[in-house]
């Protein structure tokens, strides 16, 4: 069976953006407003055991754009993030993802003092 990776970040974007408020992209399209939730990256090490199905644990990272005044409006969009994605069964249609987890959120304000910055980090099980 081919890597899930593809169809893991489609399941992503498919839940995603039906669950959120904000519009989610993969590639943001010139002049877009806030807020918006991007799929940023992944990384994916092998966990396979010494026989058995191919295993992978895989960090993806979301970003979450606001220009909202103050933290609210991101910790909001993380919020439903978290509700959509922590420990939610995923379905894919290559592979299967064993375990979805939100490990981490984090809100920062950008160098230029008006835009908030949100992301989100999910520990994903993958095996094929």
């Amino acid at each position: 069976m081919s890597d899930p990776g593809l169809a893991l970040q489609k399941a992503l974007f498919e839940r995603l953006s039906a669950s959120l408020t904000a519009p989610v992209f993969d590639a943001v399209p010139e002049g877009t407003p806030y807020p918006y939730v991007t799929l940023d990256y992944e990384v994916t090490d092998n966990t396979t055991p010494i026989s058995g199905k191919k295993r992978e644990n895989r960090l993806f990272y979301l970003s979450v754009w606001s220009n909202y005044q103050g933290q609210a409006e991101v910790k909001r969009i993380n919020g439903q993030i978290a509700d959509a994605l922590d420990e939610v069964a995923l379905p894919l249609s290559t592979g299967t993802a064993v375990s979805v987890r939100v490990v981490r959120t984090e809100t920062n304000r950008e160098p230029d003092g008006k835009t908030y910055m949100g992301s989100v980090t999910l520990r994903i099980i993958t095996q094929h």
